[in-house]
């Protein structure tokens, strides 16, 4: 019958581990079920697999995968490894036979018997490896012959190959399977101890407590030896008492086994490296402040990488990353890392930092820490803050002062809750900023007249968020009196005792800065004087009047007027007389009394200073104001006339002292005469 070429079949390698010793027994029915066999254990028939069978490790078609070459069909197939001890080739018989004696002689109907042989291998982890090939095929016969001779050329020592055998028949029946050369000279051999070696996997695991379990379970296995490497002696060091096939590992290190099978036979020693990588513990770092900028839009920069030192917490930055990110899930995930952190410029906000083992970077830790953007406090910069001087110190007028800065502080926060700033003062714009040296409340200026005083205003929530400015503060001087007290003297115009002081002509006597000074008078019991130019005197023939003298900066002294009433020298019945005639009958003519001044002096002393001033009222006479400027060419004023309706001029006299008067009086009698009516009839 015709033959069909099947498809290729895909193993599984991790089966191979599950491979039995069946000398005597059928083989696998598929690649991970392989069992090995030996040139010395063939010997023996064992039952094939065929259709109706009940046992359950028959297959009634190879697997899908594997290359099967001249096998146009693979019936109920049995799968074999064999491994060289001796270099050389190896020829075998195949018989399939409804019965076979022990020694391999068939005693009844023959089967059609096939097989594929693959190979060499470096070991039998090859099934659904992608392995076995066409390029792989080392001999193979679709024949339909009930024996077939298969033939391993060339085979050399270590080498694996995979031996598949089916019952194209389908039929109830027995194999054998016999080395023909195997006593011959040059042949190869196949290695009777073959057992698979278990197969382990390295471990990278983070640390959490949690043991790795490391098993090498396999069925040829009778018992382990577990070892575990030694960095000292740079040895394996068997591990007393492990001899199951799991091992509890709790410590990171290279762990071997090597299994022995029921014959005694060894595996070669397999090892898999565990390593338990430290889970970092990250700190979270304070809440991070920073000043706004004076542009005030709430932004600040950051230093981020600055934290690592706090979020490690003594881990070594060798060994553990730490990245920063806006959200918890994208610190979870690793995702989204933030950019430019050593200079990140935000508004307030919360950062997620994530710590990872480099080794294993599924080994994290997250926390979360706030950014918090704390306002820059703005100053107001306070006029130059002026006191007058003091004789706290014992010396008015050396420019030296006491002030007290607090009462700067309202100008300086401008409506900014004070609450929330403090205030220092300092001798230099370096102490202002490095916040060193400040000044007491309670200041005294150490510069004459002037100095600098510097501000720091600073956020009480975050004390590197300042500003700085700063002011002057003045000693201004306080007025400079020539004399107190100064004696105005006044005549009496009644001799009563009292009389009209204008208290302003003391001025240039008190201060030689009056001019550009403010005076206020206030009598003996306090009351201010309103009226400082006609004041009269309160207490009869003397008095003493107070003075406040005032710069224009607010300083002032205290001074003193001494008032004194002085009784007329001038005679009271001396009178001069002058009389002028009415030209246009309007009761106004134009007088010359210009020689009345030596008529007046010539009552007093010769050889004294005296001075003779004329007025056209006793007011004007007594606060000598608007004096008679031309006695030569004087309009008499009518507005101005005695009881009589006769005009009078008020003489007063003046000694050398300043309002010393000598004299005063209505001593020039001044009448206008009218012209004659001619009658001209």
């Amino acid at each position: 019958m015709m033959k069909i070429l099947h498809k290729l079949l895909i193993f599984s390698a991790f089966l191979v581990s599950a491979l039995v010793n069946a000398q005597g027994s059928p083989g696998g029915p598929t690649c991970g079920d392989a069992v090995p066999f030996c040139t010395d254990d063939l010997n023996q028939p064992f039952d094939n697999c065929f259709n109706g069978t009940t046992d359950p490790n028959c297959a009634s078609s190879a697997e899908p995968g594997p290359s099967y070459g001249c096998l146009g069909s693979q019936p109920f197939p049995t799968w074999y490894f064999l491994q060289i001890d001796e270099d050389g080739p190896l020829n075998f018989t195949i018989t399939q036979n409804t019965d076979i004696a022990d020694d391999g002689t068939p005693q009844g109907n023959g089967l059609d018997v096939d097989f594929i042989i693959w190979g060499p291998f470096a070991d039998t982890n090859i099934c659904g490896g992608g392995f076995l090939t066409t390029a792989n095929i080392v001999d193979c016969s679709f024949s339909a012959a009930p024996v077939e001779t298969a033939v391993i050329p060339n085979a050399m020592i270590g080498e694996i190959y995979v031996f598949m055998v089916t019952n194209f028949n389908q039929q109830q029946g027995e194999i054998f399977i016999e080395q023909t050369n195997n006593n011959n000279t040059g042949a190869g051999s196949t290695d009777c101890s073959i057992v698979n070696p278990p197969v382990l996997n390295d471990v990278d695991i983070c640390d959490d407590g949690t043991p790795v379990i490391l098993d090498a379970t396999d069925p040829q296995a009778v018992t382990h030896e577990w070892s575990v490497f030694n960095e000292t002696t740079m040895m394996f060091d068997v591990i007393p008492g492990e001899t199951n096939p799991t091992l509890t590992v709790t410590t990171s290190g290279t762990y071997q086994v090597v299994i022995t099978d029921a014959n005694g036979d060894m595996s070669n020693p397999v090892e898999a490296v565990v390593t338990f990588f430290e889970i970092p513990v990250a700190v979270a770092p304070p809440t991070q402040l920073q000043c706004d900028g004076t542009d005030m839009d709430g932004f600040a920069i950051f230093d981020l990488d600055s934290l690592e030192g706090i979020i490690l917490n003594g881990l070594d930055p060798m060994d553990f990353t730490v990245t920063f990110h806006t959200s918890q899930a994208d610190a979870d995930a690793g995702t989204g890392d933030l950019t430019g952190t050593a200079a990140y410029n935000t508004q307030d906000d919360i950062i997620f930092a994530r710590v990872e083992n480099n080794g294993l970077t599924d080994c994290f830790d997250t926390i979360e820490f706030e950014l918090d953007v704390t306002d820059l406090p703005l100053i107001t910069v306070p006029p130059p803050f002026a006191v007058c001087d003091t004789a706290l110190d014992g010396d008015d007028t050396n420019g030296l002062a006491d002030f007290d800065l607090s009462t700067q502080d309202a100008i300086i926060l401008n409506g900014q809750d004070p609450a929330d700033f403090t205030i220092t003062y300092h001798p230099t714009a370096f102490d202002a900023v490095q916040n060193t040296n400040a000044h007491p409340i309670a200041f005294q200026n150490t510069n004459p007249d002037n100095e600098v005083v510097h501000i720091r205003l600073e956020n009480n929530t975050f004390a590197d968020c300042f500003s700085t400015d700063s002011f002057i503060v003045r000693v201004d001087p306080l007025p400079v009196l020539l004399n107190t007290p100064v004696l105005l003297s006044q005549c009496d115009d009644d001799t009563d005792g009292f009389t009209i002081f204008n208290l302003t002509q003391a001025e240039p006597l008190l201060s030689s800065d009056f001019g550009n000074e403010t005076f206020t008078y206030s009598d003996a019991g306090g009351t201010p004087i309103v009226d400082p130019i006609n004041y009269t005197n309160q207490i009869v023939n003397n008095e003493t009047v107070n003075v406040t003298v005032t710069t224009v900066n607010g300083c002032f002294r205290q001074a003193q007027i001494d008032l004194e009433v002085d009784t007329s020298q001038i005679p009271p019945d001396f009178l001069l007389e002058y009389t002028e005639c009415d030209t246009d009958s309007d009761g106004v003519a134009v007088f010359d009394f210009s020689d009345a001044t030596a008529q007046v002096l010539a009552i007093f002393p010769a050889g004294q200073m005296l001075t003779v001033t004329y007025y056209e009222t006793v007011q004007e006479a007594l606060t000598e104001v608007n004096p008679i400027a031309d006695i030569s060419m004087y309009a008499n004023n009518l507005t101005y006339t005695d009881v009589n309706g006769v005009q009078g001029v008020w003489v007063r006299v003046d000694g050398d002292t300043a309002n010393n008067c000598l004299g005063l009086g209505i001593h020039v009698q001044l009448t206008v005469q009218p012209n004659p009516v001619l009658n001209t009839d």
